[in-house]
């Protein structure tokens, strides 16, 4: 033997690690588990490296790995963080409704022109935001954040 039945046998063993990595990643993020934590486990520099790399990984398993992955859902999320921006807008008090409200605004005012995956991490940041205000808010903001966890959670990829 020359060693190249075992370099032979690298690729598939290399696509079954990258189908394992791919789906722990997934089940991280179902789990509740945020980009930057991710990021950590793997010993990655940031949470952009984690969300490159889980890409990475999708279009490996030769699944889509863009925006597109997850069709009119992106849409429907980018569309429920505009009433969520919109509603803030208009409410002369928002800023002073919670502590992290300013962010919150200022976060989903990016949401009209955000990629995908940004427009996804946007919007899981001001839920968690949110989170500790929603019960406080007037009935038809109330209903927009609901729609707005809704559409996140229609966007979050499942395996």
């Amino acid at each position: 033997m020359d060693g190249l039945d075992g370099l032979r046998a690298i690729p598939a063993a290399r696509a079954r690690l990258d189908a394992e990595e791919l789906a722990l990643i997934d089940r991280a993020r179902r789990a509740g588990a945020t980009w930057s934590d991710i990021a950590a486990a793997l010993g990655l520099s940031s949470r952009q490296a984690a969300e490159q790399r889980r890409l990475r990984l999708a279009a490996a398993a030769g699944r889509p790995a863009g925006p597109e992955e997850f069709g009119d859902r992106v849409a429907e999320l980018r569309k429920a963080a505009l009433e969520v921006h919109r509603r803030a807008g208009a409410d002369r008090r928002w800023d002073r409704r919670f502590t992290r409200a300013a962010l919150v605004r200022e976060t989903l005012a990016t949401a009209a022109d955000a990629p995908g995956g940004a427009l996804y991490a946007l919007v899981e940041a001001a839920v968690g935001d949110l989170s500790e205000a929603a019960a406080s808010m007037p009935g038809p903001t109330r209903a927009a954040i609901a729609r707005l966890r809704e559409a996140l959670e229609a966007a979050t990829p499942q395996t």
